[in-house]
């Protein structure tokens, strides 16, 4: 029997309830291997927790974030009480979790590679990886760390809350619940996955240098304090989630003509830093990049094309989705969001869909796990 899998969304508002409609969904056909979950802040996080693993049996690993929103088919659905599972059998899976990330990182990545190849019997063919974008840990130390173990592509995103003021976000594994974490999912066995990248940005031809860094807090942009200048072209006060997508900085990708898009995620108010999710070394020349609706849509058309090429005539059995919370819904406005993933989903095809609205997106570059912002990473599992 090959791989199966199964979706499904409610918008009940009593946490426990909506963890036991996701449970008995997730086993109507049995017992799955894995079923990962997302809710919005709305809801009691541990409360949704105990009423899966009230249905679930012991064998069903279990792990899941909070999300700004849940794409199923046909729809999107941004804060309010939202909360989506994906069950996947007949596969070989692995999961494992690690705390306060923001503390030995590359240690604490090695520690989650590890123990995913560890529970496989077989190499994994693809990781899911969900972590704490407010804790102020350095992506690009974690993903080393963990693609040091895997060696397979790594695709994901950061857990988000409503749209607002940035407070606080979960992560859930098993039986628990906690923030500061990361939490990882490897398959492995005979399937195909597939993963392609729609970036929501272009260059608007204006270059900075960073003269001045820690680790992943820019301390100086072309000799000024970082924190000035960022709030002076977003126009606001220092960067929070309602604003810092005025700006986005590009790191070039070698001679490509490519660049990784960062957005702040937090600011060092002593040094007059910003704090992004991935480190940036001083001598850096970044592009300065701005976000388009025609970039947006055009982008993920362009991504459900090639996808469908890659598949040729493979089945579909599940898509995730990692939409940059940025883009949607305080973007592209309801409407929209919705259309964009309607196309994608009549082109695809496939029937049991997925998608959560990230801080944060992850996307192999070159061969290696690279973090984004203000992107569209989707991975779809055939036959």
């Amino acid at each position: 029997m090959g791989i199966t899998a199964s979706s499904t969304v409610t918008a009940k508002t009593d946490s426990y309830e909506t963890g036991r409609d996701l449970g008995r969904a997730a086993v109507a056909d049995g017992a799955p291997s894995v079923l990962l979950f997302y809710a919005t802040v709305n809801h009691d996080q541990t409360a949704i927790l105990r009423g899966i693993r009230a249905v679930v049996p012991p064998v069903t690993r279990v792990i899941g974030c909070s999300s700004q929103g849940v794409m199923t088919r046909g729809g999107v659905t941004e804060e309010g009480y939202v909360a989506g599972a994906i069950s996947i059998s007949g596969v070989d899976v692995a999961t494992a979790h690690a705390t306060q990330i923001e503390l030995d990182t590359r240690a604490k990545g090695r520690a989650l590679g590890n123990a995913l190849c560890a529970a496989l019997r077989r190499p994994p063919k693809v990781v899911v990886l969900f972590w704490d974008p407010l804790c102020g840990t350095d992506m690009d130390e974690l993903l080393a760390g963990l693609y040091s173990e895997v060696r397979c592509p790594i695709i994901g995103g950061a857990a988000s809350q409503n749209h607002s003021t940035m407070v606080k976000t979960f992560q859930a594994f098993e039986d628990q619940v906690f923030d500061h974490g990361a939490v990882a999912m490897a398959l492995a066995g005979d399937l195909t996955c597939e993963i392609a990248c729609s970036a929501g940005t272009s260059p608007v031809g204006v270059e900075m240098t960073v003269t001045r860094a820690d680790g992943n807090r820019i301390l100086e942009l072309d000799g000024r304090p970082a924190l000035d200048v960022w709030m002076e072209i977003a126009s606001s006060g220092p960067p929070s989630v309602d604003h810092t997508a005025a700006l986005a900085i590009g790191v070039p990708i070698g001679e490509s003509g490519e660049y990784l898009v960062r957005a702040a995620f937090g600011v060092d108010a002593e040094r007059r830093g910003v704090i992004i999710q991935a480190g940036l070394s001083a001598g850096t020349v970044i592009m300065l990049h701005h976000r388009t609706v025609r970039d947006i849509l055009d982008g993920t058309a362009a991504m459900a094309r090639d996808l469908r090429a890659r598949l040729g005539g493979r089945t579909i059995r599940a898509v995730l989705g990692f939409e940059c919370g940025a883009r949607t819904r305080p973007f592209l406005g309801a409407e929209v969001t919705v259309r964009e993933n309607v196309a994608l989903q009549e082109v695809l095809g496939g029937t049991t869909w997925l998608g959560m609205l990230a801080w944060g997106e992850l996307f192999p570059v070159a061969g290696r796990p690279a973090f984004h912002n203000y992107s569209y990473p989707v991975l779809v599992l055939a036959d």
